[in-house]
């Protein structure tokens, strides 16, 4: 449900999420003070805002939630993060630590919506109507009919018609592909666009391509420049392997990595590579309307449009969607996020200043989903912030 995509990643991933395990075991550097959850150690830190929030509350009702788990499940669980209005209220690293990366998988999407704002906010893209015939003129020739008029609006809200993500399809059909974007626009579509949401991995990877030929550069320098470098987002060096397991070792010691496809297009749809304090500035960015430390980074006007039901789904806890970020509430209040498969997750819920971010390994066998973690912002963390 938090990807769409029960299988959620190629093979070379899966031995890169089971040594994170490994790698991030005893990892030094993560503020705070020793802890214990289960027979796991912890580092955290816990600290008051002064808006009054209580930490210890807020930490209290995170750590009964995981140690209640009778699954095992939470195990997989790598770092938790709670800030109030900007300020840390809850650090918790099990395991690991701040500086331990691993890919977040589909938060990425939400990562390129706010590059896509950007770009519209530049004159790099003229709007959301644009259709994939005029933002990608080099395969016009050979896209499908009905991919032609496809609008960047469609694409974005997972409305283009494209055929969704499946339970047991690994890789997805365009990921064998020896041109990814080409298979993509000259597969034709499944249904009619503008109509229902479908979970779509294939769009968002268009997204890569809309934005390379929008900008004239990849996507890592114009997210460093734009984005990344403006928030402290330490992306050097950079690994950036074609995503076949050959590579699986490049991406495996990498801090920051954002793998590519064959044409060098940096995946639109996974595998960002970052660390939870990184996760949380993305969030905090969107809380404060895309400004950061006096900069503008992102115009206030994509934030609220990317952010708010723009379509409904049948997501269930999940919410709707907006322009890559899933429309959710938490204690009854307006929230989004971004959410990655086994357990990725960043929220933010405006009204209470908050920003949610939970990082997990996922094991061969993934035990977690998003969704737990939404219901632990919706029923738990919520209510312990709210005055």
């Amino acid at each position: 449900m938090n990807d769409r995509r029960p299988h959620g990643r190629p093979r070379w991933l899966v031995a890169v999420t089971l040594a994170l395990v490994v790698a991030c075991t005893g990892s030094a550097g993560s503020p705070g003070s020793d802890g214990d959850r289960g027979q796991g150690g912890s580092e955290a830190s816990t600290t008051a805002p002064e808006s009054g929030v209580s930490a210890e509350h807020v930490a209290a009702v995170v750590d009964s939630y995981l140690e209640g788990d009778l699954t095992g499940a939470s195990e997989d669980v790598r770092a938790v993060l709670v800030t109030v209005g900007g300020r840390p209220v809850l650090e918790r690293y099990y395991d690991s630590s701040a500086e331990a990366t691993s890919g977040v998988f589909s938060v990425t999407k939400s990562v390129m919506s706010i590059l896509v704002g950007i770009a519209l906010d530049e004159g790099d893209l003229g709007s959301v109507e644009q259709t994939l015939a005029e933002l990608l003129p080099e395969y016009a020739a050979t896209m499908a009919p009905e991919v032609a008029g496809v609008t960047l609006r469609q694409v974005l809200t997972m409305t283009a018609g494209l055929p969704e993500d499946t339970a047991g399809s690994d890789p997805l059909p365009f990921e064998t592909a020896d041109d990814w974007i080409a298979a993509i626009v000259s597969g034709g579509l499944v249904r009619p666009p503008g109509e229902d949401f479908a979970y779509a991995s294939a769009g968002s990877h268009l997204l890569s391509a809309i934005l390379v030929e929008a900008t004239g550069r990849s996507v890592l320098d114009y997210a460093r420049e734009r984005l990344f470098d403006p928030l402290g987002i330490d992306t050097d060096p950079a690994a950036e392997p074609l995503a076949v397991i050959e590579n699986l070792p490049v991406y495996e010691a990498a801090s920051f990595a954002w793998p590519v496809d064959p044409q060098g297009l940096h995946l639109g749809h996974t595998y960002l590579k970052i660390n939870a304090p990184d996760m949380a500035k993305i969030g905090q960015l969107m809380l404060d309307d895309g400004r950061w430390d006096g900069e503008q980074i992102v115009s206030t006007q994509w934030v609220t449009e990317s952010t708010r039901a723009q379509v409904a789904t049948s997501g269930g806890s999940t919410g709707d969607y907006g322009y890559q970020w899933w429309v959710t509430t938490a204690n009854g209040l307006d929230a989004f996020a971004a959410v990655g498969f086994g357990g990725q997750l960043i929220e933010v819920v405006p009204d209470l200043r908050l920003v949610v971010v939970v990082s997990s390994t996922v094991p061969d066998v993934p035990r977690l989903t998003s969704a737990s973690f939404i219901a632990l912002v919706d029923q738990l963390i919520a209510p312990a912030v709210t005055p």
